[in-house]
């Protein structure tokens, strides 16, 4: 519901900002948003890491036996 509300809201700020400081450059202009940026992506990559790190412990461990 609160989708229905502020999507409109969200969508018309993201293009007044995209406007505002010339597509995505604001990205890598300031280095606040790239460190976010980076914890981002890496908190979105860790759990499939972590996971086939274990997959490898727990074959390496069946191997061994």
């Amino acid at each position: 519901m609160i989708g229905f509300i502020l999507g409109g809201m969200l969508e018309d700020n993201f293009a007044r900002s995209m406007q505002l400081y010339d597509g995505v450059a604001f990205i890598t202009a300031r280095p606040m948003t790239m460190i976010l940026l980076a914890l981002a992506v890496s908190l979105i990559l860790l759990p499939s890491i972590r996971s086939k790190q274990a997959k490898i412990k727990a074959n390496r461990v069946a191997d061994g036996d």
